[in-house]
C-alpha cells in the first residue's frame, strides 16, 4: 500500500495531497528565495561591472587625452575636481592639414598610438554643422565612422564628457568620450576610446546567468528528490492509516491498526484510529448481542421445532384470558390436544420422521385457527388452543375439536412412508368450568385423558364426574412411588466427546423407568407429574446419589453430568443431599455436574444463594436446553453457570439454515467471552460434527456418537476415542 502513494495513479492527483502542497510550498520557498538572492546578487554584480566598465573608460579617457597633448602641444585640458580630464581646449581642429605639417603626425596615428596604450579601438569624431560627427578610426582613415547614441542627440552627448554605450558602425560599445571644445566653448569633435563591444562585455555576465540557473535547475532537483524521499518516509504511514478507516467504514475490524508504536503525529492518529476500531467491534458486539437477546427471548416464548408459542408462552396467555374475562366478562375455551399413535413413529423411523410430523400438525392447526385463537406446543406430542368465544363456548368449542380430530386424521408422508396418526382432545370452557389457570389446566387434563380412554381420535368436554372417574395423574404418582420402593428406576449415561481430541470426557445420566407392565418408560412420561405431585425430590435425590456411586468408579478424568430440576432447587436440603451423596461415595466435587433446564423457571431470590454454595464446593453448573424456555441472555449473567448446553432443536437446524448456525456461533462466542464451556446436544450426522468442530465448539453428545447406555456398559468406552461416528476402543 505504500508504493500505492507515488504510482503513477495517484500522480494525477498528486498536487492535491499533502505531500505535494508541502513539496509544492518547499519549491516555492527555495524559488522565491533563490530567485530573490539570484536578483541582489545579479544587481550588485550588474553594479559592480558596471563601475569597473567605467573606471576602464575613464582611464582609457585619460591615456588618449595623454598622447594628444603629447602630440598637440597647442592644445589644453579641462579637469573634473577629481582631476579627471573632461575636455581638450583646441583653437583648431585637431588634424587638420596645419597639425599634420606642424606635428608630422595624421591622426590615425596619434589614434593608433593610443589604440596601443588602452588596446581597445579609438575614433576621432570632427564636428560640422552640416554633416554632424565624422570619425575616423585608428584603423582607417575614411570618415565612414558613424556614431549614435539612445534615447539623445550626438551632440548632447558628445558636446560633454560622456562615458556609457553608444553605437559605432551599428555595434553597440561601452565608450569613453572627451570633447574637444575652442575656448569659447563650440563643439570641434570628440575623442573617443572604447573598452568593449556591448556582446563582449556581457558574455560574462550571460556564462554567469547561465551557470545560476544551472545551479538552480540542480537545486530544485535535488530538493525534489530529497523532499519526495523524505515525504515517501514520512507519509509512508497515511495510506495504510486510510485502508485501516476505509476496513472500519466497511466494518472489517479484525485488524490491529499499525504504526501505534510511534510517538509522534502519525503515532497519534493511528491511536485515535484504532480507538475508532475498538468502539466498532465493541459496538458491533453489543448489536450482535442484541440480535441474539431478541432471538434468545423469541426462542424462550417459542417452540423451535414447529415456531407455535412454547408452554411459557401459552402461560402467559391464558393469565391475559382469565384477566380479560374477570374485567369484561369475555369468555373462552381451552383444547388440549395430545397425539395418537405418534410415539411408534419416533421408535420406528427416528426423531426427524417425528419432527416432521410435529411440523404438519402445526401447520394443520394454523390453517383451523380463527383470528382472535391461540395456539401453543406444550411439549413432545401435546398442544393447547385458547379459542376466543363469540357467542356459544360449547357450539364452537365442538365444531373446533372435529376440524381438529378430522385434519389431524389424514396421513402425514415422510419421504416414501406415510403415517397415520390421529388426535384426543380435551375441552374445558372458561368461566363455566374454572376461573383459574390451574383449574382449567387440570380439567381440560381430565377430559384429555377421558378422550385417551374412549378409544381416542375423540374429543370430550369436561365433566364435574370426571373428578372421580379419571385419576390418571393420582395413579401415575402411586406408580412411581412403587417404582421408587421396588428399584424399578435405572440410569442411563450418555457421552460427552470432546471435539479437539475426539475423546469421552464425561456422561449425561438420564432416568429411565423400568415398568413392570409398559417396560421401558422416558421420562417425558412421568417428569410433569412429579414435579407436580413434589415427587421429584424424592427421585431426584436418588438420582443424583446413583450418579455420584457410578462415577466414582470411574476413571479420575471423567466427570458425571446430572439434572435437577427448578423444584429441587427452590425446595429445602439439596445442598445437603449433594454433599452426603459426595461423601458417601468418595467423588471429588470438580467431577460433579448440575444441570439445570432452561424451560423451568427460576426463583432468583431463592435459586441463586443455592447457585453460590454448589460453586463454592468446586461443583460446575450447566444450562441445560439452552434455547427452548424461559431463559434469555440475562440468565446466563445472573446465575453462575460454568457451562451452556445448546438445545437439540438448534443442532438439528445447522445443515438448513444459516441464522441457526449464526445464533450458535453467537451463543459459542458469548460463552466463551465469559469464560463458559459450551456443549452441542442431539448431534445425529457427520456435517452437524463438522460445523460444530469449525466454529470452536468444545464438546457435544448425541446419538451420532452413541445412545445412552445403562452403567454395566460404560467400561469400554473409558478413554476410547471416536472414530466415524463411534466409540471406539484404541488400546
Amino acid at each position: 500500500m505504500a508504493k500505492s502513494f507515488f504510482s503513477l495513479k495517484s500522480v494525477k492527483g498528486w498536487h492535491h495531497s499533502i505531500a505535494g502542497k508541502i513539496t509544492q510550498f518547499l519549491l516555492a520557498g527555495i524559488l522565491i528565495a533563490f530567485g530573490a538572492g539570484a536578483c541582489a546578487g545579479w544587481g550588485l554584480i550588474d553594479s559592480f561591472s558596471y563601475q569597473q566598465w567605467v573606471h576602464q573608460a575613464e582611464a582609457n579617457a585619460q591615456i588618449i587625452t595623454y598622447i594628444v597633448r603629447n602630440v598637440y602641444t597647442n592644445v589644453a585640458v579641462g579637469t573634473s575636481s577629481t582631476g579627471q580630464i573632461t575636455r581638450i581646449v583646441s583653437e583648431h581642429k585637431i588634424g587638420d592639414p596645419d597639425s599634420v605639417i606642424q606635428t608630422g603626425y595624421n591622426p590615425v596615428d596619434v589614434l593608433a598610438l593610443a589604440a596601443v596604450q588602452t588596446r581597445n579601438p579609438t575614433w576621432l569624431f570632427l564636428y560640422t554643422p552640416e554633416k554632424g560627427f565624422q570619425g575616423i578610426s585608428n584603423n582607417s582613415e575614411s570618415t565612414e565612422e558613424k556614431i549614435s547614441f539612445k534615447g539623445q542627440r550626438a551632440t548632447d552627448a558628445l558636446g560633454n564628457y560622456y562615458i556609457g554605450f553608444a553605437s559605432i558602425n551599428g555595434q553597440d560599445c561601452f565608450i569613453s568620450a572627451v570633447p574637444i571644445l575652442t575656448p569659447s566653448g563650440e563643439i570641434l569633435g570628440s575623442l573617443v576610446s572604447s573598452i568593449g563591444n556591448k556582446k563582449q562585455l556581457y558574455a560574462a555576465y550571460d556564462a554567469m546567468l547561465k551557470k545560476t540557473l544551472i545551479i538552480l535547475a540542480l537545486i530544485l532537483l535535488g530538493t525534489l528528490a530529497l523532499v519526495t524521499l523524505f515525504m515517501r518516509r514520512l507519509f509512508r504511514p497515511v495510506p495504510l492509516l486510510i485502508n485501516s478507516l476505509t476496513r472500519i467504514a466497511h466494518e472489517q475490524t479484525d485488524l490491529i491498526t499499525p504504526y501505534l508504536d510511534q510517538d509522534d503525529e502519525i503515532g497519534k492518529l493511528a491511536a485515535a484510529i484504532e480507538k475508532l476500531r475498538i468502539a466498532m467491534v465493541e459496538r458491533d458486539y453489543l448489536q450482535r448481542m442484541q440480535d441474539m437477546s431478541q432471538k434468545m427471548e423469541y426462542m424462550a416464548h417459542h417452540d423451535s421445532l414447529t415456531g407455535f408459542p412454547n408452554r411459557a408462552s401459552f402461560s402467559q396467555a391464558l393469565d391475559k384470558c382469565i384477566r380479560e374475562m374477570n374485567q369484561n366478562g369475555q369468555s373462552f375455551n381451552l383444547l388440549l390436544i395430545d397425539l395418537d399413535n405418534f410415539k411408534p413413529v419416533n421408535d420406528t423411523f427416528g426423531h426427524s420422521a417425528g419432527d416432521e410430523v410435529l411440523i404438519g400438525v402445526a401447520q394443520r392447526l394454523s390453517l383451523l385457527l380463527g383470528p382472535m385463537d391461540f395456539a401453543a406446543r406444550l411439549g413432545g406430542d401435546e398442544f393447547a388452543i385458547l379459542q376466543s368465544v363469540r357467542e356459544d363456548n360449547c357450539q364452537e368449542a365442538g365444531a373446533l375439536s372435529q376440524k381438529i380430530v378430522r385434519a389431524l386424521s389424514i396421513p402425514f408422508t415422510y419421504g416414501s412412508h406415510s403415517f397415520a396418526i390421529s388426535c384426543s382432545v380435551g375441552i374445558v370452557t372458561a368461566p363455566s368450568q374454572g376461573n383459574s389457570a390451574t383449574t382449567l389446566m387440570i380439567n381440560a387434563d381430565l377430559a384429555l385423558y377421558a378422550s385417551k380412554h374412549s378409544g381416542r381420535g375423540c374429543y370430550h368436554f369436561f365433566e364435574d364426574g370426571m373428578m372421580m372417574k379419571h385419576t390418571n395423574s393420582v395413579f401415575v404418582n402411586q406408580e412411581i412411588i412403587n417404582g421408587i420402593d421396588n428399584n424399578e428406576f435405572v440410569l442411563h449415561y450418555q457421552p460427552i466427546i470432546d471435539l479437539e481430541n475426539e475423546t469421552v470426557c464425561g456422561y449425561e445420566s438420564l432416568i429411565r423407568w423400568n415398568h413392570p407392565t409398559k417396560g421401558l418408560i422416558f421420562p417425558d412420561y412421568f417428569i410433569n407429574i412429579a414435579e407436580e405431585s413434589g415427587l421429584i425430590i424424592r427421585l431426584g435425590e436418588w438420582i443424583i446419589r446413583q450418579s455420584c456411586m457410578a462415577a466414582a468408579k470411574w476413571p479420575e478424568s471423567t466427570k458425571v453430568a446430572v439434572n435437577i430440576s427448578a423444584y429441587q432447587l427452590h425446595g429445602p436440603g439439596l445442598i445437603d443431599i449433594i454433599v452426603d451423596a459426595l461423601k458417601q461415595s468418595g467423588l471429588a466435587a470438580n467431577r460433579l455436574e448440575i444441570e439445570v433446564t432452561e424451560s423451568e423457571k427460576l426463583d432468583q431470590s431463592i435459586a441463586l444463594p443455592v447457585f453460590r454454595k454448589i460453586r463454592e464446593m468446586g461443583i460446575s453448573i450447566a444450562m441445560d436446553d439452552l434455547g427452548t424456555g424461559y431463559a434469555a441472555l440475562d440468565y446466563l449473567l445472573i446465575y453462575p453457570f460454568t457451562r451452556i448446553k445448546i438445545a437439540r432443536t438448534l443442532i438439528m437446524k445447522l445443515e438448513q439454515e444459516s441464522a441457526s448456525q449464526y445464533l450458535v456461533v453467537m451463543l459459542i462466542q458469548f460463552a466463551q467471552k465469559y469464560g463458559m464451556s459450551v456443549t452441542a446436544e442431539g448431534v445425529e450426522t457427520e456435517q452437524q460434527r463438522t460445523i460444530l468442530r469449525r466454529i470452536s465448539c468444545q464438546n457435544v453428545q448425541g446419538y451420532y456418537y452413541s445412545r445412552p447406555l445403562p452403567e454395566k456398559d460404560l467400561e469400554p468406552t473409558f478413554g476410547n476415542k471416536v472414530i466415524d461416528g463411534e466409540i471406539c476402543d484404541v488400546c
